[in-house]
């Protein structure tokens, strides 16, 4: 009798655990949205940012909704089009995303990213230039995207140098026109980051007078716009592509020597400046609230505000979305334990 009941009994937790775990499956796709009919759009601010970076790093596949790309010259034009309603996420320099809050643009930031090698992010001369230093650009002209995180770099240099920023010889100038006016000796300097800065060494001869790393540096962002965060759907496709961002770019990490290649076969540029690019870079995705990220960008804000070129004040941990955090330190966490 005693083992009829407790056969009854197993019998019984055995069919209370199925139950439990059937409601909880049936939970589960319940509370999961449909994505197959949603699509994203992933803006690039560059030649080796997120589009080449999943794409190399195989995140593409097996995905639960549709993908697009945007690429672009830099952060300002990426951020209009997000205004605009023609992207939902994006990753990259830090300055053209506050100067977009500044002016009203609703932009969510989802995570921080730290540079932790010298990046090429600098002020080009040519190679027979007689700079020197960065006090040597005084009265001379420079070419700069306006708003991007080099801008912020550079203003700082120059403040260093004790050099004022004269708007009528710094030229807004975008990559492409930028390079031209430097080889073509119609700007002295040219400001901008890689792989243009391994482009302008390697195929035109472009040396280096100043790592803009070394003057100061910001976390760059991962952000989207708040409606994207907003709507249920988009936000459940949004987690999902952060993890595989995030694994992107570990992956880029780790594989310098195939993500060169890759950058030279989708960006269609130089071997040698794939390389060179690839061997001075690698960015670590991190809360957006970490006290020393929120910081620089704060600071970057009062610089800016300061000098009239960002139109009001803001806290940037208001823009922030909190429950990112644990995504990304789940990741991070998942990443160093397969390393």
């Amino acid at each position: 009798m005693r083992f009829d009941h407790i056969d009854r009994l197993i019998r019984h937790a055995g069919l209370a655990i199925a139950f439990s775990v059937s409601f909880a499956t049936a939970s589960l796709a319940q509370t999961t949205p449909d994505l197959s009919d949603l699509a994203l759009t992933v803006g690039t601010p560059n030649k080796t940012g997120l589009h080449r970076q999943l794409i190399a790093a195989n995140e593409i596949e097996n995905l639960p909704y549709k993908i697009k790309w945007a690429d672009f010259d830099s952060t300002p034009p990426l951020v209009e089009a997000l205004r605009a309603g023609h992207v939902d996420i994006a990753a990259g320099g830090d300055t053209g995303v506050l100067a977009a809050i500044a002016n009203g643009v609703k932009v969510t930031i989802l995570a921080g990213t730290w540079e932790r090698k010298e990046s090429g992010s600098a002020i080009l001369v040519r190679g027979d230039s007689p700079l020197k230093d960065v006090a040597d650009l005084k009265g001379h002209k420079v070419a700069l995207p306006y708003f991007t995180k080099q801008h912020y770099q550079f203003a700082k240099a120059l403040e260093q140098a004790g050099v004022q920023f004269d708007n009528k010889l710094i030229l807004n100038l975008n990559t492409t026109d930028g390079l031209s006016a430097l080889v073509n000796s119609q700007v002295d300097a040219f400001v901008v980051w890689d792989p243009n800065t391994a482009i302008a060494q390697q195929q035109h001869g472009a040396r280096i007078l100043k790592s803009l790393s070394k003057v100061i540096d910001t976390a760059g962002v991962l952000y989207a716009p708040t409606s994207s965060v907003e709507d249920p759907a988009r936000k459940a496709a949004l987690e999902d592509l952060t993890r595989r961002i995030i694994r992107a770019q570990a992956w880029v990490n780790a594989h310098p020597q195939e993500w060169a290649e890759q950058v030279a076969k989708l960006s269609q540029i130089s071997p040698d400046a794939a390389n060179l690019q690839a061997s001075r870079s690698r960015v670590e995705y991190v809360p957006a609230t970490d006290a020393d990220v929120l910081a620089g960008w704060q600071q970057e804000i009062a610089y800016f505000h300061a000098g009239g070129q960002f139109k009001r004040d803001f806290k940037v941990d208001d823009y922030v979305i909190k429950d990112f955090d644990d995504l990304i330190r789940d990741e991070n966490k998942k990443l160093a334990k397969t390393n």
